[in-house]
């Protein structure tokens, strides 16, 4: 009987002690709220095997020799609260813990939970505007203007073509200048070569004579003399057959028994003629050497094919390109000699006239 009260008391005097366990932990502020869950948790799913209740009141705590760790863990020894287990994990370094969870308990947190960081407000982190929020921003234009791209450059249109007898310009200057608008040849470069050749005449005639040596035809037509406006052959002196003045032999002749028909301000062979026709045909479909527009369109094109590759730049041209382009047209040499006693060094003579075309504003 007094065996039966004992037990009575022990058992009341354990769940007293539980209980109030149980209530300090949960209060404390210690313990948070999902770890007094879990608590809870363990406590109510504790479960008594009534035939070995007596074995509540045991002193017995350690194993006996029979019984090892490894039995106590895999249940196989008598485990009367059925209390979860864990295995001991054997490893190197800092294993991390490995939490089994059974009979519905739930794992206490490895972390505690992690209280945000309050910033000052000097150093609050602004965060992007949406797109949908941009119009309301004050000071922002509602519809923002697009980048546009880079124009290009007006291409230039190509000069129509010459049909006309009369070609464009009213003096030697403005002829020349016509002519660089077409070839993008330099204006003081024609001038030189024309100086080189002719002297001065044409320079400074009168717009009438101009326009008389500046029209298609004028030797066949005898509006000019073949003389003056070089419609004879430079070697021999004779004008040729298809004039009006056929035959008639002029001053100025240089000699030379080789007759190439070279006529015009600037020197121009009928064979230079010839090759010619493919560069100026699109832009004075009839033309000949003996008309100064034409003598001097067909210099210039052909000066830039024998380049090759000729400056972009229309108008000033480097010394050494000047030099090279007036040893083409002499037929690769610069060094020339006439029987009249006449000679020198062609390419540097050019150069030296384009230098001083230049500085007069040319």
């Amino acid at each position: 009987m007094f065996n039966h009260r004992l037990r009575i008391f022990s058992s009341l005097l354990i769940a007293f002690l539980f209980v109030s366990i149980y209530g300090r932990l949960t209060t404390g502020p210690l313990i948070s709220p999902a770890i007094a869950d879990n608590i809870k948790g363990l406590l109510f799913n504790l479960k008594f095997n009534p035939q070995s209740f007596t074995k509540l009141f045991t002193l017995k705590f350690t194993p006996s020799n029979n019984e090892t760790i490894e039995q106590l863990n895999n249940g196989s020894s008598n485990n009367s609260f059925n209390i979860p287990t864990v295995k001991p994990i054997i490893g190197s370094g800092n294993p991390t813990p490995t939490i089994i969870v059974r009979n519905g308990l739930k794992p206490f947190p490895t972390n505690l939970p992690i209280q945000p960081t309050v910033l000052p407000d000097d150093e609050l982190v602004d965060f992007p505007i949406e797109n949908d929020d941009i119009n309301n921003i004050p000071g922002v234009p509602t519809n923002a203007p697009k980048p546009t791209k880079v124009p290009k450059p007006t291409k230039v249109p190509p000069l129509p073509p010459i049909t006309t007898d009369l070609r464009p310009g009213n003096s030697l200057l403005e002829i020349y200048k016509e002519v660089n608008k077409r070839a993008c040849y330099p204006v003081a470069l024609l001038m030189a070569f024309k100086t080189m050749e002719t002297g001065e005449r044409f320079k400074n005639d009168s717009v009438a004579t101009i326009k008389t040596y500046n029209t298609y035809g004028w030797w066949i037509t005898g509006a000019g003399d073949p003389c003056y406006g070089y419609g004879y052959s430079h070697q021999t002196g004779i004008v040729p057959s298809d004039s009006v003045s056929a035959g008639k032999s002029c001053n100025g002749a240089i000699g030379d028994p080789t007759d190439i028909k070279v006529m015009g301000v600037i020197s121009v062979s009928e064979w230079l003629q010839d090759v010619a026709q493919k560069y100026i045909i699109s832009i004075i479909p009839k033309n000949d050497r003996r008309v100064i527009f034409d003598n001097a369109l067909i210099i210039a094109y052909i000066s830039r094919s024998q380049l090759g590759d000729p400056p972009t730049d229309c108008n000033n041209w480097p010394d050494a390109v000047v030099k090279t382009a007036a040893q083409k047209l002499m037929g690769g040499v610069c060094q020339y000699y006439y029987s009249n006693g006449v000679s020198g060094d062609y390419c540097k003579q050019i150069l030296d006239l384009y230098k001083q075309f230049k500085k007069e504003g040319l």
